[in-house]
């Protein structure tokens, strides 16, 4: 398989899975015929048909506006994947965590430019926030998100808002950055219901030996419940479980 000028691939094959990396990591609203013609830099004729062939075996879905969405097989997929992670290097901790504050649990680790749920402890209450392994976490209204942000270089910062937001990221990267400088000083995230309505939670970076974060840990709840009193309490023991993973990483 030989790449062309631009770093596509020329073959059939190198075609059809340059148009699997690009449904895949598409935005939410998907790709056009058209797009993908242009990222790829091939005929509309040929991405029609090499997008028919990913539709017929599950890795692409098009949607009622005929845009290209990732597909039920590719979906699998990922979540397999998921499952290979090392995620019971964080299960016992955020247990720990879930158990002391009552309150959900979740790790997501930087997977491409992405953040991604890969671990979860529910809440023992019947009211709960409802997330799922393999979840995409938005970098920009999520505590979690912010601190991730908060804890990356530059140009690692700019690349995953760049994956979520596209060509707002440069707008969002000002609007955010008196924030992410608050976040970086205090070693953890505050979302006060920006995520969703009704939900508060507390995030606390994961960082390597490089310095650089490669996922964070978040404890969040109904804010009729996790008053911001109880969510401030539990940012000691949030940080000192992220400081003790990071201290003992494979």
């Amino acid at each position: 398989m030989e790449p062309s000028a631009n770093g596509r691939s020329v073959s059939y094959l190198g075609r059809c899975l340059d148009l699997v990396d690009l449904v895949s990591a598409a935005l939410r609203e998907g790709l056009s015929l058209s797009q993908l013609a242009e990222a790829t830099q091939v005929p509309v004729s040929t991405v029609s048909r090499l997008a028919r062939l990913l539709e017929q075996r599950g890795l692409a879905s098009r949607r009622a506006d005929k845009r290209f969405v990732p597909g039920p097989a590719l979906v699998s997929l990922g979540l397999r994947s998921l499952r290979l992670l090392p995620t019971e290097h964080y299960r016992e901790a955020i247990a720990a965590l879930g158990h002391s504050s009552g309150e959900g649990v979740s790790v997501g680790l930087l997977l491409e430019d992405e953040i991604v749920l890969v671990a979860r402890h529910e809440s023992e209450h019947r009211l709960r926030v409802v997330a799922m392994i393999g979840d995409v976490i938005p970098p920009h209204t999520s505590a979690m998100g912010k601190a991730v942000l908060a804890h990356v270089s530059d140009d690692r910062r700019d690349a995953i808002l760049r994956c979520a937001l596209g060509a707002r990221a440069a707008t969002v990267a000002d609007e955010l950055a008196a924030e992410l400088d608050v976040v970086e000083t205090d070693g953890f995230a505050r979302d006060e219901e920006l995520y969703a309505v009704g939900l508060r939670c507390r995030a606390a970076p994961l960082v390597g030996a490089d310095g650089e974060a490669y996922g964070a840990i978040s404890i969040a709840g109904p804010s009729s419940r996790f008053s911001y009193e109880l969510a401030e309490a539990c940012v000691g023991e949030l940080l000192e479980t992220t400081r003790a993973i990071d201290g003992g990483r494979p």
